[in-house]
């Protein structure tokens, strides 16, 4: 026992004098220009420079740590000033001033600007792809809705034109042409590494999109989180990306936090914004006269007299108050929108970790009535330094949007349309006092009621409009619908992403590394559609159906891991780099869709999850794996890693899909290009002072598209009738296990040139694109497979050729506190079909039917995809064939003039077309002679001779006989323009005089045709359409000329007044000035005062002017697929102005 009491007093003693052998000491750290400062660290270190002991100052500056050994050193740091180290010795008291970087006197820095490409970081002069980036900090204070609008006109080879001015519409981007057929025709997306793909694309037809309205993918993330944007352009770019990049690649990459103090930001705008004017359509009466004539003149009798809607009747008191108005519909359905814009973000760090987060909040009111958007968008960046080996990141981001849209997206088609002389709200007859009676405004909308079930004037309380009128029935109040139908879009995205990277070797520069990443990234995206349309707006009985209702769910989860090893080899001759990059990565998706309608819904309910009569169900569950390998090797060789010469770049990918069979289920996408940096060579010394970078950069690559559907290599079943009692089953598609890959084969020529010191940059780029193997839907099969049609097949091939010109320079023009920056672009690209299965053809080239308004989509070899078919316009036939004057018995062409004084150019007095030299419609030969048939008479021109058999009279439009055989048909139909521009490009120039900076940009495009289908609704008189106030000037008598056809109601009489010719074909060159912004940047001294480190005032005004000679409202507008492009009077891009405030501390 006593024994144990010594050797614990041994131990206790051991302890204490261990205790006591840690020296204490005490500090106070501070810099004179913040005083005392705090968290800053302090580390004992010994002499292998391992730390001992640490510890971190107080919110006084203060420090207090046990020392092991006074002869260690003392090191001193934070972020920001000058790391200090003394030795500790026999001091135990120290006072210890930091000195801020920003100080010191004189600092020589040298280094390499590291961008990404393919996957690897690698100095900047080493770039031997196509690509562009666009910083984002150049785009602040503006207002934009997506990355995309923010993009159009920055970037060469890129065509960004919005769909529609719609809120959350979204834009149609195209690079480099057009590779794909039916595919998404979009460049890949990609946002912190990672594909954005989250629409839901179950209700899109890829093919044919231009009524159609995309969710605008880029909504997820908001623009004031985005570092930069770099656009990939050639398939040696993009081969990383494998079967996705055949369309090119869009790399998003967000902000992130920094080591330093954290600050914090708050920006605000506020945007105003208009609808441009609209077409100048017919006010009510006119509107009115023009009906008149066009159901007179069918039949030269007044069949208008029994449409009570236009004979303002005043002993029809519920139409005469309802139908003798001037409404503008236009301006009832617009409005001056507005949006509201709130971002935060706090970001900063320490040495172990940095942050960033960030959360904005948009609500828009737009252009339209009754369209609002709210966006909540939040993100985390984390940044976590385990060691000087190992490094953990995390990605959160979290989007929200609620978007209230009119119930059809063409709200303004149908203000078009809609009769001028109808009232917005009903108005009813009353008895006053005096005994004259007046008309009051109830405040209910006016809707128009059933049609009559036959021709005739209706009875004054007969609640019935005119049996003409049942197309405006249909077409409705715009206001009303606007007010009181709805769909209402609801999306949450969820993008969790984590990643650990680890440096297994070395960890500087000076050593061979091999580093290790794991990622793990998921996006879990919800999208909710619903929609209402009230019985009140339809003048359908219950039977048919009423207050309607519609509901869609559509969920997707995607899971992907990813791992990556780069490893870098350390060459004592430092004029080799190497890097080697092998990747592995196998995603998942999960989804499923419901959707459900009803109708029957009543007694004021409006949810669309109201179960109701259902009319119409279906719910589908979609799943698909991806597997993908990839290795990337980039080599330089150079007299240092600053001055490289020479550089290569080799990359592959492989891809594995569900959706091919086994021989097919590997994609392989090689890349392949090079760098020439001539003027780093000694030959090219004499020139460096004016040529400062001059480089050769050849690439080559292959990239490719896979269906968009899974499932393809298997039998689908499907219920087919009942057999004994019993319900069958069938197969219901032809599996597909030869289905390829489509692939696009192309190089890239690239030219670096950068002058004076790099005062002007160029950059210059040739491309061939060639895609073989054209996936394409739907493709048509002989019947005796017991099929109508594949899902998919590979059917031909396309090509796209141009080039691109990038310039931009640094400050120049420098005059005291003033300087400029000047930014232009320009490309061309020329797209053509280069073979193509003729069965194909056949079935994707619709059929001539000759009928007014038809659209043609068809597929030429030789030309490029999405172009115009018709008929040639020549104008409007003067006269008709009675007054041709050619008969050669004469008698048949005695028609004069009043009076007696010659009117013709021959000096005569006929009244004919002949001795006035202007039209009729009779036949002529290719030289131009009249043909006559055996008995002397002009042949009349005729209009699909043998089947619709129609003669063309005064009035009517001319269409070029092509063949001169006397009729117009599908033989004289001809190629009448491309929807796809030739030449795109943008330019601006910055203007800085000291905090004072003026931004301005203008894109264009040059070389498109656009179908002005807006135009030829307004234009042709068919119909009981509202029309353009050119129809004015339309055709009346004999011998007038001019560009407007006779006014023919098709309920009435036939007329081929509004084929699809090239009178509607018009040119879409534009140039738009983009944007110009003023800011204010208030100077940091005058801030500090109060707490504040910037503070920044902008206002700006956004497509304000552009110059066309488009007729319609706005000439920007896209192709899709294999239809041409149409302007259906879309919701054109508003006008708008921005004021932003943006502060930080």
């Amino acid at each position: 026992m006593n024994n144990m009491k010594y050797l614990l007093t041994l131990v206790l003693c051991f302890c204490f004098s261990i205790a006591f052998a840690q020296t204490r000491i005490t500090g106070h750290v501070w810099s004179k220009g913040e005083g005392a400062i705090v968290m800053a660290n302090v580390i004992e270190k010994d002499a292998n420079n391992r730390n001992v002991s640490a510890t971190q100052t107080d919110a006084n500056g203060n420090f207090s740590m046990a020392i092991k050994n006074p002869n260690n050193r003392l090191q001193v740091s934070y972020i920001g000033y000058v790391t200090k180290v003394t030795t500790i010795g026999a001091q135990r008291s120290f006072r210890i001033e930091l000195v801020d970087k920003s100080t010191l006197k004189e600092a020589v820095i040298t280094s390499t600007r590291r961008v990404k490409s393919n996957g690897l970081t690698i100095p900047e002069r080493e770039i031997s792809v196509a690509k562009q980036t666009l910083n984002m900090d150049d785009m602040e204070g503006l207002s934009f809705e997506t990355a995309g609008e923010a993009l159009q006109g920055q970037i060469a080879g890129l065509d960004i034109v919005a769909n529609s001015g719609n809120l959350g519409a979204g834009t149609s981007m195209r690079l480099r042409g057009v590779s794909s057929i039916n595919g998404s025709q979009e460049p890949l997306i990609v946002v912190n590494g990672y594909i954005m793909e989250d629409y839901n694309k179950s209700d899109l037809d890829l093919s044919n999109l231009e009524n159609q309205e995309q969710f605008a993918t880029l909504l997820q993330v908001s623009p004031e989180d985005i570092q930069s944007i770099n656009v990939l352009k050639d398939a040696a770019a993009t081969a990383i990306w494998g079967s996705r990049g055949s369309n090119g690649v869009i790399e998003i990459v967000t902000r992130r936090g920094a080591r330093g103090k954290t600050k914090v930001n708050v920006g605000y705008r506020f945007n105003g914004s208009w609808q441009p004017e609209g077409m100048k359509m017919l006010n009510g009466d006119g509107y009115t006269m023009m009906l008149k004539e066009a159901y007179f003149n069918p039949t030269q009798s007044d069949n208008a007299s029994g449409i009570a809607e236009i004979m303002y009747l005043q002993n029809y008191p519920a139409y005469y108050g309802n139908y003798n108005k001037n409404t503008d519909w236009f301006k009832e359905v617009t409005q001056f929108g507005q949006s509201h814009s709130v971002d935060l973000a706090v970001a900063g760090g320490g040495e172990k970790a940095t942050f960033r987060i960030s959360g904005s909040y948009v609500h828009e009111t737009g252009t339209i009535i009754k369209q609002a958007l709210d966006r909540f968008t939040t993100r985390l960046a984390l940044d976590y330094w385990v060691s000087d080996r190992i490094k953990f990141t995390s990605d959160f981001g979290l989007t929200y949007t609620k978007n209230d849209k009119n119930y059809d997206d063409n709200l303004l088609n149908y203000a078009y349309q809609a009769m001028p002389n109808m009232t917005v709200y009903r108005n009813e007859y009353r008895e006053t006092a005096d005994g004259v009676g007046e008309y009051y405004n109830t405040g209910e909308y006016f809707i128009m009621p059933p049609a009559a079930g036959a021709a005739g004037l209706v009875g004054a309380n007969s609640n019935r409009s005119s049996y003409y009128l049942a197309d405006m029935v249909r077409n409705g109040n715009p206001v009303a619908i606007a007010n009181q139908a709805w769909r209402r879009w609801s999306t949450y995205t969820i993008t969790p992403q984590f990643s650990l990277e680890y440096k297994l070797l070395g960890k500087a520069d000076d050593e061979t590394q091999l580093n290790y990443t794991g990622e793990v990234y998921m996006n879990a995206y919800t999208e909710t559609r619903d929609a209402y349309y009230p019985h009140s707006l339809t003048s359908r009985a219950w039977s048919d159906g009423v207050d309607l209702t519609s509901n869609s769910d559509f969920k997707n989860l995607q899971f992907t891991t990813r791992h990556s090893f780069v490893f870098k080899p350390y060459f004592y001759n430092n004029k080799h780099s190497l890097q080697v990059l092998a990747r592995f990565e196998v995603g998942s998706s999960n989804s499923t869709h419901q959707n459900s309608s009803n109708s029957g819904i009543n007694g004021g309910i409006t949810d669309a999850t109201v179960p109701g009569y259902l009319t119409g169900s279906s719910t589908s569950t979609g799943k698909g794996h991806t597997m993908s390998g990839i290795s990337s090797i980039h080599y330089a060789y150079g007299s240092s890693p600053a001055e490289s010469k020479y550089s290569a770049d080799i990359t592959l990918r492989a891809d594995g899909s569900t959706r091919f069979g086994s021989g097919s289920k590997w994609g392989f996408f090689p890349g392949v290009s090079g760098r020439w940096n001539i003027s780093s060579e000694k030959f090219f010394e004499p020139l460096k002072k004016v040529v400062s970078m001059l480089a050769f950069r050849p690439g080559w690559g292959i990239t490719g598209n896979a269906p968009g559907s899974e499932g393809l290599i298997f039998n689908k079943y499907s219920a087919a009738g009942v057999y004994n009692g019993v319900t069958a089953i069938v197969p219901s598609n032809l599996r597909l296990t030869e289905l390829k890959w489509e692939k696009t084969k192309s190089w890239n020529l690239g030219f670096n040139l950068n002058l004076l010191e790099d005062l002007l940059q160029f950059d210059l780029n040739i491309y061939n694109k060639r895609t073989t193997d054209l996936l394409n839907s739907g493709v048509s099969v002989p019947s005796s497979t017991g099929y109508a049609r594949l899902d998919y097949a590979n059917v031909g091939s396309m090509k796209n050729e141009g080039w691109e010109l990038y310039l931009t320079t640094r400050p120049i023009f420098k005059v005291g506190k003033f300087s400029a920056k000047l930014r232009f672009n320009i490309a061309q690209n020329i797209n053509t079909i280069t073979q193509m299965d003729a069965s194909v053809l056949a079935s994707n080239n619709t059929e001539v039917n000759y009928e007014n308004e038809q659209v043609l989509r068809r597929v030429q070899i030789g030309n490029a995809l999405g172009g115009i078919y018709g008929y040639r316009y020549k104008g409007i036939y003067a006269y008709d064939y009675a007054h041709n004057g050619y008969f050669l018995n004469d008698d048949k062409n005695q028609y004069f003039y009043s009076g007696n004084t010659p009117n013709n150019p021959d000096g005569t007095n006929r009244n004919t077309a002949k001795n006035s030299g202007k039209t009729a419609p009779i036949a002529r030969d290719a030289q131009g002679n009249v043909i006559y048939d055996k008995n002397g008479n002009p042949l009349p021109m005729m209009y699909n001779y043998g089947g619709i058999n129609y003669q063309f009279q005064g009035g009517d439009v001319i269409y070029d006989d092509i063949n001169h055989d006397g009729e117009i048909n599908q033989l004289d139909i001809v190629y009448l323009g491309g929807s796809n521009p030739k030449v795109n490009g943008g330019f601006g120039i910055d203007l800085t005089y000291g905090n004072w900076q003026l931004k301005t940009n203008f894109n264009f495009r040059i070389g498109n045709k656009i179908l002005n289908l807006a135009r030829m609704y307004a234009e042709d008189m068919r119909t009981n359409r509202n029309q353009s106030a050119s129809v004015n000037h339309r055709w009346r008598k004999n011998g007038q000329v001019t560009q407007i056809p006779r006014a023919m109601n098709a309920s009435i009489g036939v007329s081929y007044n509004a084929l699809i010719s090239d009178r509607y074909v018009e040119p879409g060159d534009f140039l738009r000035f983009q944007y110009f912004q003023l800011s204010y940047s208030v100077p940091a001294k005058q801030l500090k005062k109060y707490g504040l480190s910037s503070l920044r005032f902008a206002f700006s005004g956004n497509n304000l002017l552009f110059w066309t000679k488009y007729s319609g409202v706005d000439p920007e507008h896209s192709a899709y697929g294999f239809s041409p492009c149409t302007d259906s009077s879309q919701t054109p891009r508003s006008r708008s102005f921005t004021f932003s405030l943006n502060f930080g501390f």
